[in-house]
């Protein structure tokens, strides 16, 4: 038990260790996880082989120590102790085997018929093991009996009727003894007791258990292992014991038997297949028993018996012929065996000893016959034995019936009078008769005819008078007209010179003319001579293979290898081979939307076909050079880099030819194009990764990077939702076994990768809903542009058009989270074609049925029952509908700006109205014409004017109350002088304040002169102070409501210094005198009244002023003309198609 579990648990966890081996293998060789689990089943088969040839490649190997130690734990107790016996005596075999020596052995088998005391008795010396006679002891398995010549392996009879661990030991010892020389033969003993007895059931039982022990050894040697029948334990035969009594002891030791020269054919029925051994038997007694005079010491009874023997063995034969017959004849279970030798013997007690034995008839028998009859048989002819006659025989009627076809055939392939045939004939006969395989089976035989009458056949060809060509001046000649050509002709020509390269060494390899025939034939300017023009091509085509099988032809071919060399190498740029060619017609863009012009297209060069072509053209003109040219190299290494830049600018140039605002009505067949990612989008996106294949992930550019990356989301999304499933978890699995192999957590990647395929798949469910809703409309409607111009009104998810391109740019962030360049951008760009062209579908469908609504619901009222209104009434009607028609079906689809209404849009994509209606909307109507009366802008501006212009009303009100105050100040003028003195100084002050019901006034001559001034809010709006000088006065004008407050609050002190800037004209004149300021003093009574007056006279003023502007603002903002208000339109302004309509 403990075995089988330390079994199963080591085969476990070789299983698990190969799995997570060729998982580590896999990942970082970047294999597929089918291949990888192929890997691993084929790690798993290899294992099992190895398993399974251990145990031979360790005993061929290891040696002793391993096979020991490896057989110990393969095998249980009992077949271990079998083999360690089965194992001392084959190494000595082998041992003598490998010395070049012959030591035939034989395996001798029975059932308790004393062979194993034969054996021990035959007093013949052992070479290997224990070599003393002993008391014979059972054989309890086997046991190896070595004599002089001869080794004999004595198996027991536990193998025959032992248990079943017996019968599974006999299956290995068979295999075994395959493995070293074949055994000479097979001896079979039976007793002599068990033929006496006669019992026909018991000697068939006895002969079918040996038949069957010995089965997989006559079947695996065959006709090689004959058999060989000792009937033992003779003594038990009656008179046997009394006759050989009287041999001498030279004739004891022969061998008591028959040898068969051919082997008999074993028939139970059949009464003379033993007749020859017992005929031979009878005569050998004959002749003894005449030898023999009377023992004295023989009764009358012993010497009756005695004579009578020869005749009473010979009663044995029915039973041994029934025994042999049981043993050897084949039937349907058993493979056929030959019988070889019969032989008698017997074991008797010696009479000193009768715990020993003497055998007789085995000694010989053991040192001459057997030995004779293996080395006999060994060197046997194969061919000298029946099978390798039979094969001898059929050979070699095969190769006579193989000779008579193949004459019969060269007969009528053989032509004669050749030199009769015309020359087009000649060369068609040539091109026939290398249709043959040289080295066909019928032809064989006779290919030295065939071969000469070849020759014959072109030496009559060469006959044929042609004109030379100098190889040098006309190679050359050649050369300097594709030098002189255009790029594409230069390519032409040196294409044609190596094909001509070709073709010229193909001649000289003697290739058939059917096949030279096959490919373009060679041009006039480069053959080697001027042929006749009567002659066909296929004969030039003989003659010029002729020719090039000369000498000349060899030095021809040189000089053109050479020419080849020369206009290969002559331009380092290529430009010959990179000249536009029909054999890679450009990439027209217009082939994925025919919309776009024929010449936005890709050089055919950069196509798959292209590359393909222009390799091929290389890998001609190097087979025709004959080794790689380096001129080539630097194109090979820059190809792909220049095919990634020209696919990156063609798709740059693509995307920005994409209209991204015009619209325009799709097919049903488009829409259904678009939900199956065959759109001309995705259609040119799967076109450049296919294109781009060969490109490895390393050496990928930024963008190409991307757009792989989604068309493997695309292609992933596209496989039903059960591959989508396992694809997604062969996904993650892989992800984090390379996480666990690197040592550390599922890294962001891997996160990323799942959310991209969420991204891909919320966005594919947003287009197959737009889809969906296209394809279901029949008519132009508005449902699909439901909601998306007026998004807060309606549930975001309402309208997949909505959810379009956001769901578009969480799959750009997803997939390239970092600022995509400008090539990026373009594959986005790209994959924005199918969301604008589903968007374009949704508002020309729209923008139709807007169309349809305005000649129903305004064209066609204002033309219904028109001469029964007057003008005047029909343009009041025509303003009315237009109203309801902006107010109803064309609300949603307009929008207000700066300028007025105007179409509505969406994510850069207006509906396409027509300018005539979308002028007619601004001149004629006001922004706010779509909303309600209580919604709209001039009415809420209406109601904040009004209510501005209540509260200026309440506040000039209480302004006229003010301005009824009146405030009286009292002013004591005091001497004016200039501080710093000066030469001229002030002789008086008069101060004048200005009011509408007249002026009040001051003059001093600079006493303490006072008088009253009597002050109304917004009614005095100036004061006037004088300095007067002797010869001038100085006059400071103070303006302003607020003149007199301020002209107080200057003067709280009594005093103030007026700058002489101060006093207008007379600045000037002061300044020349030298006076920079003047003290001017008066002195104020009764202020406090003035300053409250003021400042509530001053804070009306100003919330006055500030609702005045307030009013103001709003008259200029509610400008616009109302409906009711607007002029009268012209009714030839009404546009009559109002969309543009497909």
């Amino acid at each position: 038990m403990f075995k089988k579990l330390a079994c199963f648990t080591g085969w476990l966890a070789v299983l698990c260790l190969s799995l997570i081996f060729s998982f580590m293998l896999g990942l970082w060789q970047g294999w597929s996880t089918p291949g990888i689990l192929l890997l691993w089943l084929l790690v798993m088969v290899l294992a099992a082989l190895l398993w399974h040839s251990l145990p031979e490649l360790l005993l061929l190997i290891r040696g002793k120590k391993g096979r020991r130690w490896f057989t110990k734990y393969r095998l249980s107790r009992r077949e271990y102790v079998l083999f360690n016996h089965w194992k001392a005596g084959a190494s000595v075999i082998r041992r003598i085997k490998r010395r070049r020596t012959h030591l035939p052995w034989y395996l001798l088998v029975g059932e308790r018929c004393g062979k194993s005391t034969l054996l021990a008795s035959a007093g013949l010396p052992r070479f290997y093991g224990d070599s003393v006679d002993g008391i014979t002891a059972p054989t309890r398995t086997l046991r190896w009996w070595f004599f002089r010549d001869l080794c004999v392996l004595d198996l027991s009879s536990n193998f025959l009727n032992g248990a079943a661990s017996f019968r599974q030991a006999w299956s290995k010892l068979a295999r075994w003894c395959t493995h070293i020389p074949a055994p000479g033969g097979i001896i079979i003993a039976l007793p002599m007791s068990q033929l006496m007895r006669g019992d026909l059931s018991q000697l068939h039982a006895l002969a079918r258990q040996q038949r069957s022990l010995i089965e997989p050894l006559v079947r695996h040697y065959g006709e090689r292992l004959p058999l060989y029948v000792l009937v033992t334990q003779c003594d038990k035969f009656p008179g046997f014991s009394l006759w050989q009594h009287q041999l001498s002891d030279a004739q004891r030791q022969q061998a008591l038997g028959y040898t068969w020269s051919v082997p008999p054919h074993i028939d139970g029925q059949d009464d003379t297949t033993l007749q020859p051994l017992f005929t031979r038997l009878h005569e050998g007694f004959s002749l003894v028993r005449l030898s023999m005079a009377r023992p004295a010491t023989l009764s009358a009874p012993e010497y009756n018996a005695l004579l009578d023997f020869p005749e009473a063995f010979a009663r044995l034969e029915p039973a041994l012929r029934y025994t042999l017959a049981a043993l050897c004849e084949a039937n349907a279970y058993f493979s056929p065996a030959t019988l070889k030798s019969i032989w008698f013997c017997a074991a008797e007690p010696q009479v000193e000893n009768q715990g020993r034995r003497s055998s007789y008839f085995i000694q010989e028998l053991l040192t001459r016959h057997l030995p004779a009859l293996s080395l006999k048989r060994s060197g046997l002819r194969w061919y000298q034995r029946s099978f390798g006659r039979t094969c001898c025989y059929t050979a070699a009627g095969i190769c006579a019936l193989w000779l008579a076809i193949s004459a019969s055939m060269s007969a009528m392939r053989l032509r004669p009078g050749l030199a009769e045939l015309a020359p087009d004939k000649l060369a068609a006969f040539v091109a026939a008769d290398e249709q043959h395989a040289t080295l066909a089976l019928p032809w064989l035989p006779f290919m030295p005819l065939f071969n000469q009458q070849q020759r014959e056949a072109e030496t009559l060809l060469a006959r044929i008078p042609v004109t030379a060509r100098p190889a040098r001046q006309t190679l050359e000649a050649y050369q300097q007209r594709a030098l002189h050509a255009s790029p594409a002709q230069q390519r032409h020509a040196i294409l044609q010179l190596a094909a001509a390269v070709t073709r010229w060494r193909q001649m000289q390899q003697g290739t058939p003319l059917d096949t030279l025939a096959e490919a373009a034939p060679i041009s006039d300017e480069l053959t080697q001579n001027v042929y006749p023009p009567t002659l066909s091509p296929l004969t030039r085509l003989a003659l010029e293979r002729y020719y090039m099988q000369r000498p000349y032809g060899e030095r021809w071919l040189q000089n053109a290898q050479r020419v080849l060399e020369n206009l290969v190498n002559h331009d380092l740029s290529l430009r010959w081979l990179q000249a536009p060619d029909a054999a890679f017609p450009p990439l027209h863009a217009a082939t994925f939307w025919p919309a776009l012009p024929d010449s936005l297209a890709l050089d055919g060069r950069w196509t798959q076909a292209g590359e393909a072509t222009v390799n091929q053209w290389m890998a001609e003109i190097e087979a025709a050079a004959g080794r790689t040219e380096p001129v080539f190299q630097p194109l090979r290494e820059s190809w792909q880099q220049v095919r990634q830049q020209a696919w990156r600018h063609y798709l740059i140039d693509v995307t920005a030819h994409l209209s991204p605002d015009e619209t325009g009505t799709v097919s049903r067949r488009q829409l259904i194009a678009i939900s199956q990612n065959q759109s001309p989008a995705m259609r040119f996106a799967a076109r450049i990764v296919d294109e781009l294949d060969t490109i490895a992930p390393e050496h990928a550019q930024p963008w190409l990077t991307t757009l792989r990356d989604v068309q493997t989301l695309a292609r992933a999304g596209d496989g039903a939702a059960l591959l989508q499933r396992t694809e997604r978890i062969n996904n993650q699995l892989r992800q984090s076994l390379a996480a666990w192999f690197q040592g550390k957590s599922q890294t962001a990647a891997a996160a990323t990768a799942q959310s991209a395929q969420q991204a891909w798949l919320a966005w594919q469910k947003s287009r197959n809903s737009a889809v969906t809703a296209a394809v279901a409309q029949e008519k132009p409607g508005d449902t699909l542009t439901r909601g998306l111009f007026t998004p807060g009104q309606q549930k975001p998810d309402t309208n997949p058009l909505g959810t379009l391109l956001p769901a578009l740019a969480t799959l750009q962030e997803r997939v390239s989270p970092d600022e995509p360049d400008a090539d990026v951008a373009a594959v986005w760009r790209l994959y924005q074609d199918d969301a604008r062209t589903l968007l374009a579908n949704a508002m020309a469908s729209s923008a139709c049925w807007l169309n349809t609504q305005w000649k129903s619901s305004v064209i066609w009222p204002l033309g219904k029952n028109a001469e029964k209104r007057s003008y005047e009434e029909q343009q009041t009607l025509s303003q009315q509908l237009v109203g309801n028609f902006l107010r109803g079906p064309a609300k949603p689809m307009l929008s207000v700006d700066n300028n007025g209404l105007r179409a509505a849009g969406f994510a850069g994509m207006t509906l396409p109205l027509t300018a005539e209606f979308s002028q007619y909307l601004r001149n004629a109507f006001p922004p706010d014409i779509l909303q309600d009366l209580p919604q709209r802008t001039t009415t809420k501006v209406q109601d904040r004017k009004a209510t501005l212009q209540a509260k200026v009303a309440a506040l000039e009100l209480q302004q006229s109350k003010l301005e009824k105050q009146v405030v009286k100040t009292t002013v004591t003028s005091l001497p004016a002088t200039i501080a710093e003195g000066a030469q001229v100084i002030p002789t008086g002050t008069q101060l004048l304040l200005n009011c509408q019901k007249g002026g009040q006034v001051l003059s001093s001559m600079n006493f303490a002169d006072k008088a009253d001034f009597t002050w109304q809010p917004g009614q005095c709006r100036g004061v006037t102070l004088s300095v007067t000088f002797p010869d001038f006065v100085a006059v400071d004008q103070i303006n302003g409501d607020d003149a007199w407050p301020w002209f107080v609050s200057l003067f709280s002190s009594g005093e103030t210094l007026i700058d002489s800037r101060d006093f207008g004209d007379s600045a000037e004149l002061l300044k020349r005198l030298g006076i920079k300021q003047i003290l001017v003093r008066f002195a104020m009574s009764n202020t406090q009244p003035l300053e409250e007056a003021w400042q509530s006279w001053k804070t009306n003023a100003d919330e006055i002023s500030s609702l005045t502007q307030q009013i103001s603002d709003l008259n200029e903002q509610s400008a616009y003309p109302q409906p009711d208000e607007l002029a009268a339109h012209a009714l030839s302004g009404l546009p009559d198609e109002i969309a543009q309509c497909q």
